[in-house]
């Protein structure tokens, strides 16, 4: 199995790298940071990466002639993302487009320049998060570009459904990771990306399309988004 995952240096993208290469899989990891890349490749022989920042749309075509040697792509993860503990009115222009970029708009388009590497019973995961159903109130940006990327995968879903493609959605609860750190504030509590992760695995072998970890977090779905097909 071939698998490519973005953000994979770090929390749930690394959990996954790691769970993969226990599957045996080959991996190749996207991430900006070479250094923790580096670390993962020592840690597991059939790791390879792509040093890239996903906020550089530009970037995404060269990405699919480095995989173009690499043979069927079994498994697509969009991971990768980022937020920020400020309101929306408050963060820089340059914040909001990186942010939009590498949340929303990089899993649609790396999704498109891979296509042709994905064959039948070929799998794309979408990292989104369980707060799509509530108002993130400390993380606006961030809420609003996960629900973009969930109303997206919706319609994606049927779209790959007719190439023989597989569509997962995955909705985190708190998730212990450098992510609130790195966004600005310290949260304690939550479930481990390891957990995550072993989801992920378990809903690609099950044929799963939507996964909620916890899997009580589900419930949240009565609250919508509703969207009816129209």
């Amino acid at each position: 199995m071939n698998a490519v995952v973005t953000g994979a240096s770090s929390g749930i993208g690394k959990a996954l790298v790691l769970e993969f290469c226990r599957e045996g899989a080959r991996v190749i990891g996207l991430s900006r940071n070479e250094a923790a890349l580096r670390e993962l490749a020592e840690r597991c022989r059939n790791f390879h990466f792509i040093v890239t920042d996903l906020s550089d749309l530009g970037s995404l075509s060269q990405i699919r002639g480095k995989l173009a040697g690499l043979g069927n792509l079994d498994v697509l993860v969009n991971n990768a993302g980022f937020g920020a503990y400020r309101r929306t009115l408050e963060m820089e222009a340059d914040d909001v487009i990186r942010m939009t970029s590498v949340n929303f708009l990089a899993p649609i388009l790396l999704t498109r320049e891979l296509l042709p590497l994905m064959g039948e019973g070929s799998v794309v995961v979408n990292v989104i998060t369980a707060g799509v159903h509530v108002l993130l109130v400390d993380l606006p940006l961030y809420g609003a570009t996960k629900i973009a990327l969930h109303y997206v995968s919706e319609a994606m879903r049927d779209e790959l459904r007719e190439r023989g493609i597989r569509l997962v959605s995955v909705y985190p609860g708190l998730v212990r990771t450098a992510f609130h750190l790195r966004a600005g504030k310290e949260v304690k509590g939550g479930i481990t990306p390891e957990a995550v992760a072993r989801s992920v695995i378990k809903a690609l072998r099950e044929g799963k399309e939507r996964v909620y970890v916890p899997r009580y977090l589900g419930l949240l779905r009565l609250m919508g988004p509703h969207l009816p097909k129209v």
